[in-house]
């Protein structure tokens, strides 16, 4: 009786999932949930209410491996948060993941020496002819939304600004290669706050005012959002509910931190701890949910301008990719 009780039990569920009930609908969630790989940084601090969800298995991983879980026959990710540029390269057609929206807007400063000049609006980009900027990862999008700026201004060309890629330990006073930086938060605090260093601009402001840029997305499986909306919409609601927390005063960066850790993947070493997780670092982080419907555009113009000033082909988004609620 207890074999053929536990063979009805299988066969049920085998029927279930064939059925696409959503609890069987996901990949690499644990115990039903649905699977959300995140990078470490600001996209991690914008799931932090996440942390002990029923809904989603939310798994913080080391940035250089997002992509891991987007590609190949049989992706892990349910959902995603990544690059924007990364997202449009090798999911724009639409065809197995489509975008929720924009979470982050930039987290990008312009540090100087002292004695160099601010640059405050695009009109101060002038005062960089001749000058050396240092960049932390010139390749990807810091030095790209740094280009594009430039590109955007009549800047770009090398005889006007030397860019050149550097580490975070090379963005030091000592340092007299360079006369400016573009850092990433929160590494920009903790240079200003410790070294002779100082903030010269936002590569925010520089690049669209009050708005900056879409920086970090997020993307889900198609067949999640077709057979998990109201959890999709749960997800992304969450961001609000997010963004609200981060700003309460009783809400302490250990708190973050804390969260931060319980999602985190194997022994990572994170960008934000419960020293740095201040008001103003994570103000810096451009935490901001804007649905897809809102922001298609945006992107599109973004990744345009990426292309105008990129070796590498970063294409285009196709109508599909971007996730409308009906």
């Amino acid at each position: 009786m207890k074999k053929f009780l536990a063979f009805l039990a299988t066969a049920i569920l085998t029927v279930v999932c064939a059925l696409g009930v959503s609890a069987c609908n996901n990949n690499g969630g644990g115990d039903g949930k649905l699977s959300v790989y995140v990078p470490d940084g600001a996209p991690a601090i914008s799931v932090a209410t996440l942390a002990n969800s029923d809904t989603f298995d939310v798994h913080v991983i080391d940035a250089n491996i997002i992509t891991t879980k987007v590609t190949g026959s049989s992706p892990i990710a349910d959902i995603a948060i990544m690059p924007v540029n990364a997202a449009v390269k090798l999911l724009g057609n639409g065809n197995t993941y489509r975008m929720l929206g924009t979470v982050t807007h930039g987290n990008l400063f312009l540090l100087k020496q002292q004695g160099e000049e601010d640059i405050s609006s695009p009109a101060d980009l002038a005062k960089l002819e001749d000058k050396t900027v240092g960049v932390i990862n010139l390749a990807n999008v810091p030095g790209l939304t740094f280009k594009t700026i430039l590109n955007d201004n009549n800047m770009l060309d090398l005889d006007k600004v030397r860019l050149v890629d550097v580490k975070a330990l090379e963005v030091v006073p000592t340092n007299s290669d360079c006369d400016y930086f573009v850092v990433p938060e929160p590494v920009a605090t903790t240079k200003t706050s410790s070294t002779s260093l100082s903030v010269a601009g936002s590569l925010q402001t520089l690049y669209g005012g009050e708005n900056g840029y879409p920086q970090a997305v997020a993307v889900a499986k198609k067949s999640v959002i077709e057979n998990n909306a109201d959890e999709i919409d749960e997800f992304m609601h969450k961001f609000e509910v997010t963004e609200e927390w981060l700003k309460l005063d009783e809400t302490t960066g250990a708190e973050i931190a804390e969260a931060i850790d319980k999602m985190t993947d194997g022994d990572l070493a994170h960008q934000f701890n419960a020293n740095n997780l201040t008001k103003p670092v994570i103000s810096n982080c451009g935490i901001h949910f804007v649905p897809s419907a809102q922001c298609k555009e945006e992107i599109n113009l973004f990744i345009q301008k990426f292309n105008a000033v990129s070796n590498n082909a970063w294409g285009s988004a196709a109508d599909d990719f971007f996730y409308e609620k009906n």
